[in-house]
């Protein structure tokens, strides 16, 4: 296989990743941030669905770390990131190893 379709392919499996862990931690992030804006009269969610909601979006802030690692600094990488962590800030999630609150 020529490098140059190497490297497409890679490319396209990288883009895939990073597209995948934003939808995954978006998706978490909307569902905890219902929960925390739901009516006081509105039914409760079970803990272990929240549980799996936090797991899902810790998950994903790890994947895209882990994206940081193999290809390096990159800008879509870094915003991702900075997102996710956001997300987790303005959920009253730590953010283990991360920068200060700004």
């Amino acid at each position: 296989m020529r490098r140059d379709s190497r490297d497409a392919i890679v490319a396209h499996v990288y883009r895939e990743e990073l597209a995948h862990a934003e939808r995954v931690g978006k998706a978490a992030y909307d569902a905890m941030e219902a929960w925390v804006s739901r009516p006081l009269d509105a039914p409760d969610v079970p803990g272990e669905v929240l549980e799996g909601y936090a797991k899902a979006l810790r998950e994903s802030r790890e994947r895209l770390q882990q994206l940081l690692g193999e290809h390096g600094i990159r800008d879509d990488i870094e915003s991702a990131l900075t997102r996710n962590e956001e997300y987790h800030r303005s959920l009253g999630l730590s953010v283990p190893g991360a920068g200060p609150d700004e």
